[in-house]
């Protein structure tokens, strides 16, 4: 045990030391020298990918400032008190980092996502996204809490990567169709998880012959022409959030500027958006096309492979940047109007985008069925923040988060934005014999829709959003090599 545990102390150095954006390159690296790619190739793959990573961090970290400005505005118009404050996702990478548990899951963790990949329990090769393990093993840390029960927490947390890398797998086709990123999927359960309730309402509104309103980027360009070019788009998204946001003083001259600053931001992050993401994804193409050369030859036995990658990629794609940017004020609305509700959204509501990508893939980048879906997922999420305050509270308060003045609890609304992992906890943490009764059958419903997965996979990825000529495309590798 000490020995995992100086290994995971030298890997979260690793990480402090260098970050993601070096993180991901090395991984892609190993990765594509393992399976045959030349080492000069692969180097300039990984150079390609650093690069899109640092571009990432630096236009998100300009979208983040002025967006983080117009989110306080609006929830100090609200004229509320909520005594559970979100600070933001810091605060659960702080709890799991300094964590035994959530030390040891780096290692535990890079090892068992390997040993799923391996013995095809999965399609998904995780490791160049393990930094988002966080997501769940905070709820992991939950269960250690609760129950003082260090080998159960250690249980949960494995179960809910089996849960997270399923879900991955469903959703692969339908985000590599509508965001055009071949051989890509993503790990990350705070965008992922809303695809399942997305795909319950598509199979509803199929079977009752509801008739949709098509809100697709392309569709509003078509009707709206240069108004509905993404450049425009986000100019009018920032303007309105603006004016709702600095209502109170729009005759200062310095709150116009404020508006016009962060209007032009946004139309820039969806002009600008799509060429990082292609820069990023150039260091893909080798590990893709090695990969595809060794099923051809019949080298490896894998007939589909998906890479997990950081959210990030999809992020200012101009549905989902769009949806994610209507959700804020519904979702404060919502807040505010729900009976019992103590949060309010707002360190990390400005995720909200990155919050939308599973709907917004399962939807083919329909603007309104997303809001929808989000509205109901998300405004669920106001409670279950409610009902986890306070262990939350006592977690990042071990963890050496200070309370400020004027808070009494406080949580990550993103890192709760998890019903499914919720649900998980609540099993893992239920009274006497019950608790195993309701772990059993977590397992139990894993193993079937696992099994049916494997048995049915043509239905599943329709289910999630992909159309039938695609999945068709998708496994007509797998069909070829079986053959």
């Amino acid at each position: 045990m000490n020995s995992l545990q100086q290994l995971a102390d030298l890997f979260k150095i690793f990480i402090d030391t260098f970050g993601v954006t070096v993180l991901v390159p090395v991984v892609i690296y190993i990765l594509s020298v393992s399976i045959g790619v030349a080492a000069r190739k692969a180097l300039r793959a990984a150079i390609f990918m650093a690069i899109g990573l640092t571009a990432f961090s630096i236009i998100l970290g300009i979208l983040w400032g002025q967006l983080d400005g117009v989110m306080v505005a609006i929830s100090a118009n609200v004229g509320k008190t909520f005594d559970v404050v979100d600070i933001g996702w810091p605060a659960a990478a702080a709890i799991v980092y300094s964590n035994s548990l959530g030390m040891l899951y780096f290692i535990i963790g890079l090892a068992f996502n390997l040993f799923l990949y391996f013995v095809r329990v999965t399609d998904t090769f995780q490791p160049t996204d393990i930094w988002n393990n966080y997501y769940f093993v905070v709820w992991g840390i939950m269960v250690q809490f609760i129950t003082g029960n260090f080998a159960l927490a250690l249980f949960a947390c494995l179960f809910m990567n089996m849960f997270m890398l399923l879900v991955a797998d469903f959703l692969a086709p339908a985000l590599q169709e509508y965001y055009g990123y071949q051989g890509l999927t993503n790990t990350c359960n705070c965008t992922t998880n809303i695809s399942i309730l997305a795909g319950v309402i598509r199979w509803l509104f199929k079977k009752l012959n509801v008739k949709e309103m098509h809100w697709e980027p392309a569709k509003i360009q078509d009707r709206l022409g240069f108004f509905g070019e993404p450049a425009m788009v986000g100019i009018i998204m920032g303007l309105l959030m603006g004016i709702i946001a600095y209502f109170k003083t729009l005759g200062a001259l310095s709150t116009w500027a404020k508006i016009l600053s962060f209007a032009l931001t946004l139309a820039a992050m969806l002009v600008i958006y799509p060429t990082v993401s292609g820069m990023f994804v150039k260091g893909l193409i080798p590990v893709s096309q090695a990969m595809n050369a060794r099923m051809r030859s019949g080298k490896s036995r894998r007939k589909i492979f998906n890479i997990g990658i950081d959210p990030a990629v999809y992020f200012g794609e101009t549905a989902t940047l769009t949806s994610g940017l209507l959700l804020i004020p519904v979702l404060v609305f919502t807040a505010v109007i729900l009976p019992g509700n103590r949060t309010i959204p707002m360190a990390d509501i400005p995720a909200m985008p990155f919050m939308a990508i599973g709907a917004v893939a399962v939807f083919k980048g329909n603007i309104f069925n997303t809001v929808l879906t989000g509205t109901i997922w998300y405004s669920a999420v106001h409670y279950m923040v409610s009902d986890t305050a306070e262990i939350f509270t006592q977690m990042a308060l071990k963890a050496g988060t200070t309370l400020q003045a004027g808070q009494t609890f406080i949580h990550s609304w993103c890192v709760a934005a998890q019903p499914p992992l919720y649900v998980i906890m609540k099993c893992f943490t239920a009274e006497g014999s019950l608790k195993y009764a309701l772990i059993a059958a977590c397992v139990g419903v894993y193993a079937i829709a696992l099994w049916h997965f494997k048995t049915h996979r043509k239905a599943w990825f329709m289910f999630f959003g992909a159309s039938e000529e695609y999945v068709d495309l998708y496994l007509s590798a797998a069909t070829a090599d079986a053959a």
